[in-house]
């Protein structure tokens, strides 16, 4: 009877240590960005920092597309205003 004890016990720790190596190596390629390009750590960050990545793909098409029609809204009106501003100073 101990030694089927030993062996139940030996069994726990030894499936015990393979779920927390399991969880500490899948917890380093969660936390490590080296895996990624430059391109894919811009977009992961982009989306932790602005909180995306809680929202459903909706959600996040709509946002997205938010910042990208003020971008551009800004972008579009700095440029007119840069070039009138400039064609007043030379003339």
């Amino acid at each position: 009877m101990k030694v089927v004890l030993k062996e139940v016990a030996l069994l726990i720790h030894s499936h015990a240590y393979e779920c927390l190596v399991n969880i500490v190596h899948k917890t380093e390629q969660l936390t490590t960005l080296d895996g990624m390009n430059w391109i894919q750590r811009k977009i992961y960050l982009y989306n932790v920092t602005f909180g995306l990545y809680m929202l459903d793909w909706w959600e996040r098409y709509l946002f997205n597309t938010l910042v990208v029609v003020l971008m551009w809204f800004i972008f579009y009106n700095s440029s007119r205003y840069v070039t009138d501003f400039c064609r007043g100073h030379l003339q």
